[in-house]
């Protein structure tokens, strides 16, 4: 498999465009992206040591489907509370949790 592409954002500290399956596609800062513990969530490991996700301002949203998403900084059990994942949590409009390519971001 290809590595991701780098990700042209200037004004991110950190980013990365993620498929449904967890595949990084492009990316700034992040080292990889799994699946969380729980049903329809993702980990997104940022890479730089310097950003402290508790402090910063993180971002998510869904692409191509229509879905609810929720994106943790602080750290959360379904990625091993690790300080320096991104919980990224998607539902559909009922609250089932799905799997939906997204992007995520670090301000």
């Amino acid at each position: 498999m290809a590595a991701p592409a780098d990700m042209y954002a200037p004004y991110a500290r950190a980013a990365a465009k993620v498929a449904a399956n967890g595949v990084v596609l492009a990316q700034k800062n992040v080292s990889s992206v799994t699946y969380g513990t729980a049903a329809g969530s993702y980990c997104v490991k940022v890479s730089d040591s310097d950003i402290e996700l508790k402090d910063a301002a993180v971002v998510a949203t869904i692409s191509n489907n229509r879905a609810m998403i929720t994106a943790i900084g602080d750290p959360h059990p379904w990625c091993q509370s690790a300080a320096n994942a991104i919980t990224v949590v998607i539902t559909d409009s009922a609250g089932a949790a799905m799997s939906a390519p997204f992007t995520v971001a670090v301000l």
